[in-house]
């Protein structure tokens, strides 16, 4: 039987079943609530963490894409830091069998401050690789008043859910098999702000051994280089890798947009940072546990 790939859109799954267009109406959509403890007091943020947020784009037209980003996310007893992120995106070509080019802004704030405000400009992509799921291509220029500008490219899949798919939605976006594919859609990242250059690799894949159990593994590789300042006393590079395998269970099998799941894994990693007056070589090993709560 062919195998069924799920989009693991922090936490938000695609069933193969919804149509991919990019035409008025269509719905784009991301969310995830959870929880998680860290019990490593070297650590900075040890303990206690949460997470809430969502991201949702509407089709307003065939080419005009409006949208939105809400969140709040908690570290571990150090307070709480809220976001919000409006958007908008126009696309060229829309209807396209092939790429779909858009271009677009961004406006994101958080509760820090206006300080800390990020105007972001974007070019990109979407380039469609089956009837749900277009590959996403993503180059991003960024600006925060008193601070270097970013220039941002990311890579990774993004669904779109069309009107009629919704009539539907309960069924086919939740239904979850064993031989299925669960894939996270952020694959990677560079960008390069001011002195440092930062390149990201980060992969997670996991396999349905039944219709509640997945076993999964999130990799991570990351490279960043100061490129500046040879006057900067920590210039050097900073390269750091991690395998994190997982087992995770859904606590339901109930066709339903939310679906709660507990999670167990173990993370172990590694980095290295290299200048000219010396080197540091580190590595750590954790035990991880995860509740949350899925939008199917």
């Amino acid at each position: 039987m062919k195998r069924l790939i799920l989009l693991s859109l922090l936490c938000l799954s695609s069933h193969a079943l919804l149509q991919a267009q990019i035409e008025k109406g269509a719905l784009t959509l991301r969310g995830a609530a959870g929880l998680e403890y860290l019990a490593a007091a070297e650590e900075e943020y040890s303990g206690l963490t949460y997470e809430l947020g969502t991201r949702i784009g509407w089709m307003l037209t065939d080419h005009w894409l409006v949208g939105t980003s809400l969140g709040v996310v908690g570290f571990g007893g150090s307070g709480a830091a809220y976001f919000a992120a409006p958007e908008v995106r126009y696309y060229f070509n829309p209807g396209s069998e092939k790429n779909n080019y858009y271009g677009g802004f961004r406006y994101s704030f958080t509760s820090e401050g206006f300080d800390n405000s990020i105007y972001e400009f974007q070019l990109g992509l979407n380039r469609f690789i089956n009837e749900q799921v277009a590959f996403d291509a993503n180059l991003v220029y960024a600006v925060q008043p008193g601070e270097d500008c970013t220039l941002l490219l990311s890579i990774g899949l993004q669904p779109f859910i069309n009107k009629a798919d919704r009539a539907e939605w309960k069924s086919a976006a939740s239904a979850f098999n064993k031989g299925d594919l669960l894939i996270n859609p952020s694959l990677g990242s560079g960008s390069y702000r001011g002195s440092l250059l930062e390149v990201m690799f980060n992969p997670d894949l996991g396999l349905f051994l039944s219709e509640q159990t997945l076993i999964g593994v999130d990799l991570n590789a990351s490279f960043n280089t100061i490129v500046g300042n040879l006057r900067k006393v920590n210039q050097g590079t900073i390269t750091e890798l991690s395998i994190a395998p997982y087992l995770r269970h859904y606590l339901s099998k109930e066709q339903k947009h939310w679906r709660w799941y507990g999670q167990a894994g173990f993370l172990f990693a590694g980095s290295n940072f290299e200048s000219s007056s010396f080197e540091r070589n580190s590595s750590v090993a954790l035990v991880s546990g995860r509740l949350v709560v899925c939008q199917g």
